[in-house]
């Protein structure tokens, strides 16, 4: 119950800004004592902010407040997100993709691993996360989404061994498969894919059924969907007949 009212507590400030102890105490019907330990539980995962007697949804940093700011659904992503962080084992060595959904995973990740990324944003987020190896591509600066792409950024991977790959995708369709509107960045996404044990796509049930310009993967490369609710139960039914695990946030 502790961890549904803390995420609860972060969407309220997510929507709000800042609110009182006071206010959350009524809000949840809870003693203050109760709120002060969520905000310091909070706090210590670089959620949020505390001062006396309230707590605030941190200041965002540019380059993620722009990336946030391309996104739809941000309160779905951020469970997705939620969610998607659990899978990840204390010691893993993992993958994030650049994305909006992949930022959320990087806001919920709480868990000591290595994390190698060509997402800027995502480096901003986890940068000061105790227990946390950031490792950085090299590349070149795609403008708006601040993802690091072209020849530097795919030799990286050729070195690396991720236990799991948090993938992104623009068009997730059972046919087509998985596609991106940019080709720099399909290609470092197939080379994500080459060096990954276990693949888990996040996205957002939107996606479901668009196509977009470029396919970099068929459905045999995902082992786990973790969604949104939205997702109609026919289409969960075919990804499950294929062999992809589906999560439901």
């Amino acid at each position: 119950m502790s961890s549904e009212r803390q995420d609860e507590i972060h969407f309220l400030l997510q929507e709000h800004g800042n609110l009182t102890v006071i206010e959350l105490a009524q809000r949840f019907k809870v003693s203050e004592m109760t709120i002060r330990r969520d905000l310091k539980n909070l706090a210590a995962l670089g959620l949020i902010q505390r001062e006396h007697g309230r707590a605030i949804y941190p200041p965002v940093p540019m380059d993620t407040l722009l990336m946030m700011s391309m996104g739809e659904a941000e309160r779905e992503k951020a469970r997705i997100g939620h969610l998607a962080a659990t899978l990840v084992s204390e010691g893993d060595s993992i993958i994030l993709d650049a994305g909006t959904t992949t930022l959320a995973v990087a806001q919920a990740l709480n868990t000591k691993c290595t994390v190698i990324t060509n997402s800027l944003p995502i480096a901003s987020v986890l940068g000061n996360r105790d227990g946390i190896t950031i490792l950085m591509t090299g590349g070149e600066v795609r403008n708006g989404t601040f993802a690091l792409v072209g020849p530097m950024t795919r030799s990286v991977f050729k070195g690396f061994n991720a236990d799991k790959l948090f993938l992104g995708a623009t068009g997730v369709n059972l046919e087509r498969g998985l596609s991106t509107a940019n080709m720099l960045e399909s290609e470092v996404k197939q080379a994500m894919l080459k060096v990954a044990k276990e693949v888990i796509l996040v996205a957002h049930s939107a996606k479901i059924g668009q196509v977009s310009f470029h396919t970099f993967a068929q459905w045999d490369r995902v082992h786990i969907l973790v969604t949104d609710s939205e997702l109609p139960a026919s289409v969960r039914q075919e990804l499950e007949s294929m062999g992809v695990k589906v999560f439901l946030a």
